[in-house]
């Protein structure tokens, strides 16, 4: 796959947001949602702080927007090349909300004070994570506790340290990154090649378990009944993209299978709440302006050219079209 240049740069020039003096107190809702990482490991992609200004959050976030459109873009491109809109725009559509859906659009975050007391001890030592049974355990220590140069420390050892990066996880530790992406059953290469310790290959990562739920379903759309919005001429079946994005993320991405892709239009599920979040996350891109509000983060003010390129995909998606001024300008590599 061809890397996308904008990406490049971006990942190549990136920092932690630490703007000194900014009066801001440490969001503690999200100490419960993370994982500390050691200091000695390196990791690559914008670092989210919460006590950091507005404006530097800002641009975390125009940031962030900008390697998901690409690596969504790098994805879906060849619905684009095949005269395929609609599919390219609800598969950006879909990019776009998973992230915000999963992980609060949050990889890593920086977060200043008294490091070992903020540090969650059964987290990181990987007691949390035991209670889900002896596999995930052994995996976690596998992955992040062995070696010289551990990915997480138990949080005695952070003593000392009044700063330090965090990752996001899981409520029960098993789903690590911005993706959310299942320690159980992706540990082969998300784990092993140490994707998440670079956010533009754990968006990749994601990207790519979300196409292989995505593009099945599309192909075979007539096995979905609540994908069909109604019928058009000569009596062929309408998709309905809004529900092939919800299908997607409830089916493939959430449950695990695509024969759980109608999930979502089951009012009896017992997982209608997970999907009525979801459907929330969604009608905030497809009713995005200028800025963009994340559950438990905060507003964030988006730039003209992210905002206008925002607006296209979601115009497009609706209207069946493939205007783009603004998109063009944020692909580098079209």
């Amino acid at each position: 796959m061809k890397k996308l240049l904008s990406t490049s740069l971006i990942l190549s020039s990136l920092t932690a947001f630490t703007a000194v003096g900014a009066d801001v107190p440490r969001n503690k809702s999200l100490d419960r949602m993370m994982y500390m990482i050691n200091p000695q490991v390196a990791i690559s992609g914008p670092v989210f702080k919460d006590q950091a200004t507005k404006e530097d959050k800002n641009a975390y976030m125009n940031q962030v927007l900008t390697i998901v459109l690409n690596e969504a873009h790098a994805k879906a491109k060849s619905f684009l090349e095949a005269g395929d809109t609609q599919a390219y725009y609800a598969f950006l559509t879909l990019a776009l909300t998973v992230p915000m859906q999963e992980g609060l659009y949050i990889q890593y975050r920086n977060v200043d004070g008294n490091i070992s007391e903020i540090c969650k001890p059964e987290a990181n030592s990987g007691e949390l994570v035991a209670k889900l049974g002896a596999k995930t355990s052994e995996i976690f220590q596998t992955y992040f506790k062995t070696g010289t140069n551990q990915f997480l420390l138990n949080c005695e050892e952070y003593k000392g340290l009044t700063s330090a990066n965090q990752i996001i996880r899981g409520g029960d530790g098993s789903d690590l990154s911005i993706m959310q992406v299942s320690l159980r059953w992706h540990f082969e290469d998300f784990l092993a090649n140490k994707k998440y310790l670079d956010l533009n290959k754990t968006i990749q990562y994601g990207l790519n378990h979300l196409m292989s739920g995505f593009n099945p379903v599309y192909r075979n759309i007539e096995n979905y009944p609540c994908l069909v919005e109604k019928k058009g001429l000569f009596g062929k079946k309408k998709i309905s993209y809004e529900n092939l994005i919800r299908g997607t993320w409830a089916g493939k991405y959430n449950s695990g299978s695509i024969n759980q892709t109608c999930r979502f239009a089951d009012s009896s599920s017992a997982y209608k709440s997970h999907d009525k979040g979801f459907l929330n996350n969604l009608n905030k891109f497809l009713a995005v302006d200028k800025k963009l509000t994340v559950d438990m983060v905060g507003e964030f003010e988006l730039t003209e050219e992210i905002s206008s390129a925002l607006k296209e995909i979601m115009s497009n998606l609706k209207n069946e079209k493939n205007d783009r001024i603004s998109l063009d300008k944020v692909l580098t590599a079209k």
